[in-house]
């Protein structure tokens, strides 16, 4: 069951994801450098939402969906790779970010540096997405 091509890339990618949140995600300037880990933002991310950083929160919807894929890739559904491409897609994003918004009354925190739990996320991401259309074209070319 693990032989499977996709099963395999599924399981580098989990690991690749896993060891991502052992790292620190970046380094943010408020009230002093704050080294950010990779598992805090994971874990609470989500509450962007609510402190009124609603495009650092949509940045978050890449973990959903990205597990969504994985599950839906897993069980070999052809909407995962949508799901794969729109999680890359998020992840990208954040690229362009220079600043976070810490407050609900708008107060900015300068992104100094994005570190290896960050990297690490958006390889896992994106070896999974290119992993998955890879293994699509070359099914539907045999």
């Amino acid at each position: 069951m693990i032989k499977s091509p996709i099963n395999i890339a599924i399981l580098i990618s989990i690991i690749i994801f896993f060891i991502s949140l052992t790292q620190i995600c970046m380094v943010y300037q408020y009230f002093g450098l704050v080294n950010y880990p990779s598992y805090l933002a994971f874990l609470i991310g989500w509450t962007h939402f609510i402190g009124g950083g609603f495009w650092e929160g949509c940045i978050w919807l890449a973990n959903p969906l990205y597990f969504l894929g994985l599950f839906l890739l897993y069980r070999k559904n052809d909407k995962a790779v949508f799901l794969l491409v729109c999680s890359s897609i998020l992840v990208l994003t954040f690229l362009i970010f220079e600043n976070l918004v810490m407050t609900k009354s708008g107060r900015l925190a300068p992104i100094i540096e994005l570190k290896s739990g960050y990297f690490l996320w958006l390889f896992s991401i994106l070896f999974i997405t290119f992993s998955s259309i890879y293994l699509k074209i070359k099914k539907f070319s045999l």
